[in-house]
């Protein structure tokens, strides 16, 4: 895993967006730190559940709350935050070795999620003791 980054790295960034008569388009191309291999978006999420609780163990991924909104849960496994997510012109980058987690999804939120990775089951950790291990601290 690579443990360069800590939550201080995970930060919020401006989607550019064009408003007119018609509606507002919101874009990131240049904007993006890496290239995209997969793009996916949660929705319907159940009342009271939560989603992610893993670390990417190297690449890093972008959220984003196209509609309604949610909390991310951030964790370095020395320090902790919370990040609300309630604008589909804001971003979060979330690095590698963070360990993150989506919960309290109201009006319906849905998150979009920019990914520099296709799904591999190994390039996750979804085990907080390991997690905690791999950033040396247990």
């Amino acid at each position: 895993m690579d443990i360069r980054f800590t939550i201080r790295d995970c930060c919020i960034v401006d989607i550019p967006s064009i408003a007119d008569h018609r509606g507002v388009i919101s874009v990131m191309d240049k904007e993006l730190p890496f290239c995209v291999k997969r793009i996916f978006w949660l929705h319907h999420i159940t009342e009271g559940k939560d989603r992610g609780a893993h670390a990417l163990l190297d690449s890093t991924e972008i959220i984003v709350a196209v509609h309604g909104s949610f909390a991310v849960d951030l964790d370095d496994a020395v320090d902790k935050t919370c990040v609300i997510l309630d604008s589909p012109e804001k971003g979060l980058i979330i690095r590698p070795g963070v360990w993150f987690r989506t919960h309290s999804y109201e009006n319906d939120g849905v998150t979009l999620v920019i990914a520099e990775d296709e799904y591999s089951r190994d390039k996750y950790t979804y085990d907080y003791e390991e997690f905690r291990r791999l950033r040396g601290l247990s």
